[in-house]
C-alpha cells in the first residue's frame, strides 16, 4: 500500500498522506540570533500551548492573513522568512488582543513539569517517531537522540546483526539505510513533533516537553522527499520499534482505506502504545470520524490515542477531525518547534496536536513503575480537562 498526501488522485494501491502536512498555516524560520534570554529558553513565550497567558504572541500577519488554512504543496511553498537582523523587529509589536486566545487554555505544562522533574525515574522510556525523519543535527534534539551503542555508526557493517546496517538512532525504511535525516531541508514534519516532545531546556530555543534523559525518541523514516510512502514501511518500522525496546509510537500518519496489515501490528502488540493523529478532513474542513474513515485513527484499541487539534481560544480547529473515535484534543494550531537546519517553524494540524499525548504519556511511564501501557490510554482520558467549546466532538469532551 502505497501513501502520500490525501488530496491525490487514487491509483490502483489505496493511498496514505501524512496528516499534518497540508494543514500548514503559515511557516515562519527562525535563526536562534537576534532574541534576548528568556529564562534560558527565549522561544517559549511563543509556545501558548505550554502556557496560554492569554496574548497569543505571533506575527499579527499569520492570522491575518490566513484565517483559512492554505493548502501547500510542500512545507516551504508560501511561506514568510525573516531575515536573522530583524527578527526581533518583526515581532515587536506581535501581541494579540486577548480575545484571541483563552487565558490559561493549555497543556498545565510548566506544574505537570514540576512534579515530573521531582519524581525519581523507574524506567527508560523511548519514544519511536514514524515519520518524514528527524534533523539529528539539530542542537535541540542531539541530546533526546535513542542510540543503539551496539551499532558501530557508518562503517557499513550490521555489528549487531539485527538485519539493519548502521541503524544507530533508527532506520530509513523508506530508502532501506541508515539516514533517518530529512534529505532536503524543506522535509519539516518528523523534525518538528521531535521537538514538541523533547526539544532541550535552557539553550535559546524552544521547551520540549518531555525533556529528560530518562526519554529518548527512536528515529524510523517511512516517508520520502515528497512525504510519500508505503504501509508495508509502517508495518516494518513498528516491527523495529518493538525488537528496539520503543513502547511508544507517534504516528501522524493516515489513509482513507482500512488496511488489515496495520490493523493487525497495533491490534497484536497492546504493549505498545499508538498516540496517532485524527486526520485534517477535506478541503480543510474538518468531518467526523463516525460517518468518513481515517486509518490508524478509527482503530478502536485500548492501545490507540486518537487525537483531534484545538485552537488557542479552546474550539475545534476548522480542519480538525473530530468524532466518537477520537479520544482527546490537545493543541494543534500555530506550534513552534524545531525543523532542519537548527531552526524553527509554526506548523499546523493533528500532526502538532499527536505528540503533545506521546510526549505526556512517556513522561508518565517513565516515573510509575506500577503503570502499564495498558492503562497510559485512560489515565490520560480521565485526566483531561473538560472543555464546554469540545463537548461530543470526542470521547472526553
Amino acid at each position: 500500500m502505497q501513501f502520500e498526501r490525501i488530496t491525490s488522485k487514487m491509483l490502483k494501491l489505496p493511498k496514505i498522506h501524512i496528516i499534518s502536512r497540508m494543514l500548514l498555516i503559515m511557516f515562519f524560520v527562525f535563526a536562534i540570533l537576534g532574541f534576548v534570554d528568556f529564562n534560558g529558553d527565549e522561544l517559549y513565550i511563543y509556545q501558548w500551548a505550554l502556557k496560554n497567558q492569554g496574548n497569543f504572541l505571533v506575527h499579527k500577519n499569520v492570522l491575518e492573513n490566513n484565517h483559512i488554512p492554505i493548502y501547500f504543496a510542500n512545507s516551504y511553498d508560501n511561506s514568510v522568512f525573516f531575515d536573522v537582523n530583524n527578527i526581533n523587529n518583526s515581532f515587536k509589536d506581535a501581541n494579540l488582543d486577548a480575545n484571541y486566545s483563552l487565558k490559561d487554555f493549555d497543556i498545565k505544562w510548566e506544574s505537570g513539569y514540576e512534579v515530573f522533574k521531582n519524581l525519581q525515574a523507574t524506567r527508560d522510556v523511548i519514544v519511536a517517531i514514524i515519520d518524514t525523519g528527524v534533523d539529528t543535527e539539530h542542537f535541540e534534539l542531539k541530546e533526546s537522540l535513542w542510540t543503539n551503542y551496539n551499532e558501530i555508526p557508518n562503517n557499513g557493517i550490521d555489528d549487531d546483526m539485527n538485519g539493519y546496517v548502521d541503524d544507530v538512532h533508527g532506520y530509513n525504511f523508506n530508502s532501506n539505510n541508515s539516514n533517518v535525516n530529512p534529505e532536503i531541508i524543506t522535509e519539516t514534519h518528523g523534525t518538528h513533533a521531535a521537538g514538541i516532545m523533547v526539544a532541550s531546556h535552557n539553550n535559546g530555543g524552544v521547551k520540549g516537553i518531555a525533556y529528560d534523559e530518562h526519554i529518548k525518541i527512536m528515529v524510523l523514516k517511512v516517508l520520502d522527499s515528497n512525504e510519500n510512502g508505503y504501509m508495508s514501511s509502517v508495518i516494518d518500522a513498528i516491527s523495529y520499534a518493538k525488537q528496539n525496546g520503543a513502547s511508544i509510537c507517534n504516528i501522524s500518519l493516515g489513509t482513507y482505506s482500512y488496511d488489515q496489515s496495520i490493523d493487525f501490528v497495533i491490534k497484536n502488540n497492546p504493549d505498545m502504545l499508538f498516540v496517532v493523529a485524527s486526520g485534517n478532513g477535506m478541503n480543510f474542513v474538518g468531518y467526523s470520524l463516525d460517518e468518513r474513515d481515517v486509518y490508524p485513527a478509527k482503530l478502536d484499541y485500548d492501545n490507540v490515542i486518537t487525537v483531534s487539534n484545538s485552537l488557542f481560544d479552546g474550539t475545534r480547529y476548522i480542519s480538525s477531525n473530530y468524532g466518537s473515535y477520537v479520544d482527546i484534543f490537545a493543541p494543534g494550531t500555530y506550534i513552534l518547534s524545531t525543523v532542519p537546519g537548527n531552526n524553527f517553524a509554526y506548523l499546523t494540524g493533528t500532526s502538532m496536536s499527536s505528540p503533545f499525548v506521546a510526549a505526556t504519556c512517556a513522561m508518565i511511564y517513565s516515573r510509575f513503575s506500577k503503570i502499564q501501557i495498558s492503562d497510559l490510554k485512560k489515565i490520560v482520558i480521565d485526566s483531561a480537562t473538560f472543555v464546554p467549546q469540545l463537548y461530543g466532538l470526542s470521547k472526553s469532551n
